[in-house]
């Protein structure tokens, strides 16, 4: 399996299906490369997702407004970035979960 076209798709899964693409590669691919940023993006959508609820519960106190919005802009920033990079053949990791996939 090629690791370019791989890694796009994985990283844009984000916009249609951000835990069954993901899943799908790890399980089906053999490259050691493209599991780890099959992981890498499945961690950081259930984080994103797990950030975004924390912050929809905080909205009753007025500083989840502001938690939504950053929350938002990185779970998309990230994944348009990782599209860049992969298109280019540079690395790329997600932060935070980068050193969970070890």
């Amino acid at each position: 399996m090629n690791v370019k076209p791989a890694c796009v798709i994985i990283h844009g899964s984000t916009f249609f299906a951000p835990v069954l693409i993901p899943l799908l590669f790890y399980f089906l691919s053999d490259h050691p490369y493209i599991k780890e940023k099959a992981m890498e993006a499945l961690l950081f959508h259930v984080l994103m997702v797990i950030a975004l609820f924390i912050s929809s519960l905080l909205v009753i106190v007025l500083i989840g407004f502001v938690l939504l919005l950053i929350f938002s802009l990185i779970g998309i920033y990230y994944p348009i970035k990782g599209i860049v990079y992969a298109l280019q053949e540079r690395p790329f990791h997600y932060p935070i979960v980068h050193g969970w996939v070890k």
